[in-house]
């Protein structure tokens, strides 16, 4: 009798565990209403083992459920770090094109300073060679000049070539750079590309024509690296006309 009891108060204390584990829970479907009511009646045997079939049944599925989020949580997370990893990369690479183009701007700023002293060297050495020649006027003591070897035409001519053959070296690697020289003489004065710094009259040019370029502008990857230094032409005053 003892043990009948035993086993009575068993399956009390266990039909209250459930009652206590369940009652916040939607009841699993498929266990019999009696095991989960808790009117105080004891289920017979083959009712408890169906409801622990049951509950042994949902515990799987929740389980494999369980597993199924586990697992595309971790693709999920894979995937945030490959797309970290890949804007991280790519961010990696614009810093490291933002210092390239830094430092080819900062070379082609001296290059281009470069030409500008070696244009100027060029235009020095001509203006010489044009007073020793007007210096020598075009007769006999010009002839004088070239029989006694004064030798300042000959150092200057070699000098003169030697810049035109720097600045060739200079225009040819500009152009690699990717820089070209804009084209002013002649044209419309442009307020992008030109700033005009004199300015002449002319009846010739039409108002606003490039007469003369003081200082070369560029442009480098299709932008304005410098603006060229220039001279435009203006409409002379009208003379007024006495009647």
């Amino acid at each position: 009798m003892s043990a009948e009891m035993s086993r009575d108060e068993i399956l009390r204390r266990f039909a209250e565990l459930m009652d206590g584990a369940l009652a916040a829970e939607t009841p699993p479907a498929g266990i019999d209403p009696q095991v989960l009511d808790g009117d105080g009646a004891a289920p017979d045997s083959y009712t408890l083992w169906a409801a622990m079939t049951t509950l042994a049944q949902e515990v799987k599925l929740q389980g494999r459920a369980f597993k199924e989020l586990n697992d595309t949580l971790g693709a999920q997370a894979g995937r945030i770090a490959d797309e970290m990893r890949a804007a991280s990369a790519e961010r990696q690479r614009e810093i490291r094109s933002e210092a390239e183009r830094g430092c080819r701007r900062e070379a082609l700023g001296v290059l281009v300073d470069l030409r500008d002293r070696m244009g100027r060297g060029l235009e020095s050495v001509r203006a010489a060679e044009a007073e020793i020649a007007k210096r020598a006027g075009a007769g006999w003591l010009a002839r004088l000049f070239r029989r006694n070897g004064d030798g300042h035409a000959e150092l200057l001519a070699a000098l003169a070539k030697g810049y035109e053959l720097a600045l060739d070296r200079l225009d040819q690697t500009l152009e690699d750079y990717g820089a070209r020289e804009i084209r002013c003489r002649g044209e419309a004065f442009d307020p992008r590309r030109m700033n005009a710094i004199d300015k002449e009259e002319s009846a010739v040019f039409p108002e606003g024509t490039v007469l003369e370029v003081f200082r070369s502008g560029y442009e480098w990857n299709g932008e304005v690296f410098r603006t060229a230094q220039v001279k435009v032409s203006c409409a002379p005053p009208e003379e007024n006309q006495d009647e």
